[in-house]
């Protein structure tokens, strides 16, 4: 069910109120005034369609209950940003697609047909016939498959068919195939199956970065919204505690009036009293800003749909923070983050990628020498089966085997590659080694914040229950006259600051709970979160 409130009004407004009004008209009514009414109020809705003022009927959504995890799974569904990088996990897997690709075999298929009408003055083209017209005809197929080796080699296998008729040929029609395997092979530039795989696991290991970022950023907005839940819950509670401290001021004001009107105060108290509630007030409405301010930053953590934008739902968080102590095994937490946390994965990868960069650097040092091979059958015959029968028999073949040698003189550009790429691999390897610090570090500092937070909620406690008897004391001797309003406003001061104290460290102690999950690597399992493996 919906509220349903008039945000403004307009003449049509104003029509709709006066219906609500004389809804009741079969009681008594007076018709001659009702005809009265009722042109009166034709008039007023003929208005609004000339009005260009509407009545704004606002609906006032059902508050919406959140626990932290709906929260946090509405905020991965909606994110922009992890949308955003998906689409890059795409791209990487097309890339990785591409380099695959580069060792699918590749079919050829030819097809032709010629035919040429010619004169000739020689008499071994044209014969006893005595004419000096020739006529040439040729229908040729050729066919193969290319197959790029992993190893870096190259095979080619052809299939060649012609057939050709003229008047000068001692077999017309004659048929001519031939069957050629072509094979070259590296044997050390661009040799070895490393090598030549290195862009395909360059490109698998780019997918696996890109998943680690994606993890990464999961893990941030889940930290974030995490934050600004318990934020929203501190808020709330402490918009509640400076409503009853507001409530406290009133009723010492009350109580101060009754007092000054039969002269046991003086009438000084009574603007003490009110000064109490007007800075309390202010404290109220300081806190509701508070509360509407966090409900807007989790508001935008969850992208909620644009609708709810201009009319959104009030959110009322449902989980309550926990007082008790956790029990962290800390022996080997440090080992456990720098296990777990996606950016030493993330320079793993980096360090796997620049190594086989490396590689592939360092063998464009060798020389270019080349194995080549090519064998071939050839047949001849009046038709297929002749021609056939020739290629079968292998007596007409022909082969050819060598090595190509070439080598750049200095080789200057492949050294430059390959002091780049060593430089790179040792940046790598430092940035590793500064990964490790800050984790190690985040580490140690998310742990001493938790234990940190959770001695302030029990000095809190301590403060907060030494102010309720403060106050205890103070209400009493107030009542007996022994203390002024001020003392007694001070001693309520002093409560209030003592329970928002003691909620901020419950919640800072909440918070510092999820940050030791986030840098120990552990959020996401803890609220069962799978990201999608695009591997």
């Amino acid at each position: 069910m919906t509220a349903v409130k008039i945000e403004s009004i307009s003449p049509f407004c104003y029509a709709l109120k006066f219906m609500k009004t004389q809804a009741n008209f079969t009681q008594g009514i007076d018709y001659t005034n009702f005809k009265m009414h009722f042109f009166f109020l034709l008039g007023i809705v003929s208005l609004f369609f000339f009005s260009p003022e509407k009545c704004l009927l606002a609906q006032t959504p059902d508050p919406l209950l959140l626990t932290l995890s709906h929260a946090v799974k509405t905020a991965i569904k909606n994110n922009v940003g992890l949308q955003v990088e998906k689409e890059s996990i795409s791209l990487q897997l097309s890339a990785f697609d591409w380099e695959e690709a580069q060792f699918d075999p590749t079919l050829s298929f030819d097809l032709r047909a010629d035919r040429t009408i010619r004169s000739s003055t020689s008499l071994i083209e044209t014969g006893p016939s005595g004419t000096d017209r020739i006529v040439l005809e040729n229908q040729r197929l050729n066919a193969g498959i290319n197959q790029r080796l992993r190893s870096g080699g190259d095979l080619d296998v052809a299939f060649r068919q012609s057939r050709s008729s003229a008047s000068f040929q001692q077999v017309n029609p004659a048929l001519s195939g031939n069957l050629v395997l072509s094979f070259t092979q590296p044997l050390l530039q661009g040799s070895g199956h490393e090598v030549n795989e290195s862009p395909i696991r360059i490109a698998k290991t780019d997918i696996e970065l890109s998943q680690a970022v994606f993890e990464s950023q999961v893990s941030s907005l889940v930290l974030n919204v995490s934050n600004a839940y318990w934020d929203l819950v501190f808020q709330l509670k402490n918009l509640a505690v400076q409503k009853k401290t507001l409530a406290s001021a009133q009723q010492l004001l009350s109580s101060s009036r009754t007092k000054v009107e039969i002269g046991v105060l003086s009438p000084i108290e009574i603007l003490v009293a009110e000064a109490g509630v007007a800075s309390r007030e202010e404290a109220v409405f300081i806190a509701q800003k508070g509360v509407g301010d966090t409900e807007d930053q989790l508001r935008v953590l969850l992208d909620l749909p644009e609708l709810s934008r201009f009319n959104p739902p009030v959110i009322h968080p449902i989980d309550q923070p926990k007082e008790l102590e956790q029990q962290i095994e800390s022996t080997h937490l440090i080992e456990l983050a720098l296990s777990r946390r996606l950016e030493i994965r993330q320079n793993h990868l980096l360090l796997q990628n620049q190594a086989l960069a490396s590689k592939i650097a360092k063998n464009k040092l060798s020389p270019s020498f080349d194995f080549v091979g090519r064998f071939g059958l050839s047949g001849l015959g009046k038709d297929f089966s002749d021609e056939v029968d020739q290629l079968d028999s292998g007596t007409y073949n022909q082969w050819e085997a060598g090595f190509v040698f070439s080598f750049p003189i200095g080789n200057h550009a492949a050294r430059a590659d390959l002091q780049r790429e060593k430089t790179r691999l040792r940046q790598t390897l430092l940035q590793r080694k500064k990964v490790i610090q800050q984790v190690t570090l985040e580490t140690k500092e998310g742990l001493r914040r938790v234990r940190t937070n959770f001695q302030r909620i029990k000095a809190t406690q301590r403060a907060l229950k030494l102010a309720e008897e403060k106050l205890s004391a103070g209400n009493e001797r107030f009542t007996l006259g022994l203390i002024s309003s001020h003392d007694l406003l001070e001693f309520q001061d002093d409560l209030a600051e003592a329970k928002g104290n003691g909620l901020k460290a419950i919640i800072d102690y909440n918070k510092s709970l999820v940050n030791l999950e986030h840098v120990t690597g552990q959020l996401l399992s803890r609220y069962q979160i799978e990201t999608v493996s695009f591997k």
